[in-house]
């Protein structure tokens, strides 16, 4: 099972959210890129806005919170796929929407731009 695209919901600090799993295993350390997604507001990052019908999920405008983009070992995105509950996996044009944001996005962690630029352009 190719791991980007994936999506499980998982509890962060007493609320769910839809995370989504942006690439497969990759580098010395078998890292990969984690993203959520979070309710829409006008004063967060708008690279990338998700709305109804992009995924079965989302029901009201959101946005990608790139800011919170993180890098994952294989043993903890084991913990996510294991304790989070299984989403529909994003269609690829939503995939490469995300992607393109996350290069884009002012408020992605470096690393996790570098990460990416490194493995997966």
């Amino acid at each position: 099972m190719s791991l980007a695209g994936q999506c499980y919901l998982f509890e962060d600090m007493g609320s769910w959210h839809l995370n989504i799993f942006l690439t497969d295993y990759a580098g010395e350390l078998q890292e990969t890129i984690i993203v959520n997604v979070t309710s829409w507001h006008r004063k967060k990052d708008e690279t990338c806005v998700v709305l109804p019908g992009e995924h079965s999920f989302i029901t009201k405008k959101s946005i990608i919170f790139y800011k919170n983009a993180t890098l994952l070992k294989e043993r903890n995105a084991e913990y996510i796929i294991t304790n989070g509950i299984h989403q529909n996996p994003i269609s690829d044009a939503l995939l490469n929407k995300i992607c393109l944001g996350l290069c884009q996005s002012k408020e992605t962690p470096p690393a996790v731009k570098e990460f990416y630029q490194k493995y997966h352009t």
